[in-house]
């Protein structure tokens, strides 16, 4: 069982070694991405303090100067402390969205004192956005497969789509987060202490015995130490993919529902406003966009009026205006609502969105985590965790160790089969011999056996890919059998069985 343990360890790590490698990269990229983004981008973002500031909504106008007539201001971002420059977002309306791509931002920036327009940029762009490019694979953008919605068979009319399209990187990625929680396992079975190691080290280098023993040690520790760290970023990262994830949302929603909010809506949701650049915090995906009662007056407030506001309501420094949005229908008119919404990543306890009437500016809603369901709340914890937000430095810490730890045991893991291969040739492992696989105790098969079977049920793909694999594996052992019997029958008809 150790050696067939060990085979499937390091079929797992080739095949997701690569992948592992590109998400620590841009992973630790993207968790320090407000200082490297300060530090590349700081004729942008770091502006001198003045006297007195210039009127928000002047600084909007200054920066639609600076875009296409026919780009669509999505959303206003004022300074969060005095050395920052005032955001503003807009989208092309020649950019594709979801489906078919993860929607890019043009960025516009403007210094508030001054009013003078400082620059943009495509969100996409520069060291960090490639780091989120990277990091999801290319999301959604590329080819896309069309997947049954576990969502539409739960609840038809709340998920009306019988199908989810998902890029292919986004189910690639799916795909090698379960492998790698496979990969994390089998290396916590090879660590485990047993009787026939009994010289085997658990928490110890033998650095003196250098070589392979060396790397082994190295290889093991790192691999232990941050198996649980890591297994809680794959979980928590899987509920952002586009096809488990939006399940996931769907199984959520149904099994713990959120507390509903009674007041008149808009056919628009808050997830309509995410973009990379932007997030909107994964529970309030599927929220409403609150609709606005006319007043005794049909003049919209201002930006300056709605960030007065929201400064008095105490949302956290760095939040999003997002500016109403009506529709028509049959004659009617439906006003939206301004949407303000604390800045992403964030701790759970910051998750905020406040629905505010554009033309009283009242507070329609006030939309907050402790209104979720505990499912949903226990997802959203996951996904702070993971952004190294929830409790400040300390995931922080944690999460770079993961990121470091995942390169470190990548080299060794290289550095090992560099020692142990035979010379001149792959050191690739082969298959078990018969006897081997013969003698593997039925019982540890049966439980690898569930296990494979659990995870399957749990993560389709990983399932298919389970599928495809064993079959792969047959056809293989199949052509072997052949080959070996073909050798055996030509050998022994080559020999003469009566010598004179």
């Amino acid at each position: 069982m150790l050696r067939r343990i060990w085979r499937l360890h390091f079929w797992v790590g080739l095949f997701a070694a690569p992948v592992l490698v590109v998400l620590a990269c841009s992973g630790l990229v993207i968790l320090y991405s407000q200082p490297l983004d300060a530090w590349t981008n700081r004729h942008l973002l770091v502006v001198e303090p003045g006297p007195q500031a210039v009127p928000l909504d002047a600084q909007v106008a200054t920066a639609k100067l600076h875009v296409g007539a026919t780009d669509t201001l999505e959303a206003v971002t004022p300074p969060d402390g005095p050395n920052s420059s005032t955001r503003v977002d807009f989208s092309a309306a020649t950019v594709p969205g979801y489906p078919q791509a993860e929607t890019n931002v043009i960025q516009v920036f403007v210094d508030p004192y001054t009013g003078a327009y400082l620059g943009q940029r495509d969100q996409l762009s520069g060291l960090v956005g490639w780091a989120n490019q990277l990091h999801r694979m290319f999301g959604n953008d590329g080819p896309h497969v069309a997947l049954p919605s576990l969502g539409h068979l739960i609840n038809p009319s709340a998920y009306p789509e019988s199908t989810i399209p998902v890029g292919i990187g986004n189910l690639w990625m799916e795909l090698t987060a379960t492998w790698i929680l496979v990969l994390l396992a089998s290396g916590v079975y090879l660590w485990w202490p047993r009787a026939i190691e009994a010289a085997k080290p658990l928490l110890k280098v033998r650095w003196r015995s250098g070589g392979r023993i060396r790397w082994r040690d190295v290889h093991a520790l790192t691999g232990v130490v941050i198996a649980v760290i890591l297994a809680g970023y794959v979980l928590s990262g899987m509920t952002w993919t586009r096809y488990w994830g939006e399940n996931w949302r769907a199984v959520t929603a149904t099994v713990t529902p959120s507390t509903e909010i009674d007041a008149p809506s808009t056919p628009a949701k808050l997830g309509d406003y995410d973009r990379l650049g932007r997030r909107i915090a994964w529970a309030a995906t599927d929220d409403p966009i609150y609709a606005s009662a006319p007043g005794g007056t049909v003049a919209q407030l201002s930006y300056a009026d709605i960030d007065r506001i929201a400064t008095d309501e105490h949302m956290v420094p760095g939040y999003s205006i997002f500016p109403p949005s009506d529709s028509t229908k049959d004659g009617t008119t439906t006003y939206g609502s301004y949407t303000v919404v604390n800045r992403w990543p964030q701790r759970v306890s910051e998750q905020r969105t406040l629905y505010l009437n554009q033309f009283t500016g009242a507070t329609i809603a006030n939309a907050t985590a402790a209104q979720d369901g505990a499912l949903t709340r226990l997802t959203s914890f996951g996904i702070a965790m993971h952004m190294g937000n929830q409790m400040g430095w300390l995931t922080r810490i944690s999460a770079t160790v993961a990121c470091l730890g995942v390169l470190l045991s990548a080299l060794t893991g290289l550095l090992m089969w560099w020692k142990r291969r035979p010379s001149g040739r792959s050191g690739l492992p082969g298959p078990t011999s018969p006897a081997t696989r013969a003698n593997t105790p039925k019982r540890a098969m049966s439980t690898v056996a569930v296990v494979a079977v659990a995870l399957g049920l749990l993560f389709p793909a990983f399932g298919i890919s389970l599928i495809v694999v064993l079959v792969a594996e047959a056809i293989i052992a199949a052509r072997r059998d052949h080959a070996s019997r073909v050798t055996s029958t030509t050998t022994s008809r080559s020999v003469d069985p009566s010598p004179e």
